[in-house]
């Protein structure tokens, strides 16, 4: 893989795997785990976010979106339909939607429930719908930020405002950083993740920086998202992909 489709391929996942992270920590007084997805949500919840994205001069704004999207009874358990879309009219962000079917009682404070997905699906441009054993072996780096930092998780003392088309609103913030070796080349985060209680998922905002060295070579990337909307009436993009 060339430097810009690897640098490519690690942006389009950090994005994802960033807004992931607000939203879904608890909201108890220090986060007790990395993992990005822990809160079972809703059912028919959406939030829709504006993301902006600087990298090597360049400024990209793609937009985010994430649902759940209905239930359904597999491997004797009782499920949950979580999809996850991007969308952007750049190839750095070609549109693509993942979905996972989600035990729910695999949600709660301390557990990683995407990881426990018994069925996967993702789908890219206008290509068909894909199948997948395991989200580790499509997108080892998406799959590694779903894991979330691992690093000096707290949450900070003091309250950052966020703002969106229907107000203001007065966020708690969560704050930590993950550092990995990658095929030889060395990837720093650095999150910061603006929760509210009040909008689907807690999300309203975040901040990252990244930092990679390649082969000696230092790149950088700053990641600034807001919630653009948010509502109760999600409709599946892939309605189709069932057990």
């Amino acid at each position: 893989m060339g430097r810009r489709s690897f640098w490519s391929a690690i942006v389009s996942a950090v994005v994802l795997g960033s807004f992931l992270l607000a939203f879904e920590t608890a909201f108890g007084e220090e986060p007790k785990s990395a993992a990005l997805i822990q809160t079972l949500p809703t059912d028919g919840v959406w939030a829709e976010f504006n993301v902006i994205v600087k990298i090597e001069g360049r400024e990209i704004v793609p937009k985010w979106a994430v649902r759940s999207v209905g239930q359904a009874f597999q491997s004797g358990k009782q499920c949950r339909f979580i999809e996850m879309e991007q969308s952007s009219d750049q190839d750095d962000f070609p549109k693509t939607t993942w979905r996972l079917l989600v035990p729910e009682d695999e949600f709660g404070e301390g557990k990683d429930p995407l990881s426990k997905a018994v069925r996967r699906w993702v789908k890219q441009r206008d290509n068909d719908p894909e199948s997948l054993d395991s989200v580790e072996l499509k997108d080892p780096i998406f799959a590694m930020l779903l894991a979330g930092p691992k690093q000096n998780l707290k949450t900070e003392t003091a309250k950052e405002k966020v703002s969106w088309q229907q107000g203001d609103l007065e966020c708690s913030v969560i704050s930590g950083g993950n550092e990995i070796d990658f095929v030889g080349n060395k990837l720093s985060m650095a999150h910061r993740v603006f929760r509210h209680k009040d909008v689907p998922f807690g999300l309203a905002g975040m901040h990252q920086e990244l930092k990679l060295d390649i082969g000696g070579r230092k790149e950088a990337v700053s990641i600034k998202m807001s919630l653009r909307d948010h509502g109760k009436d999600a409709k599946p993009k892939l309605p189709d992909l069932v057990p």
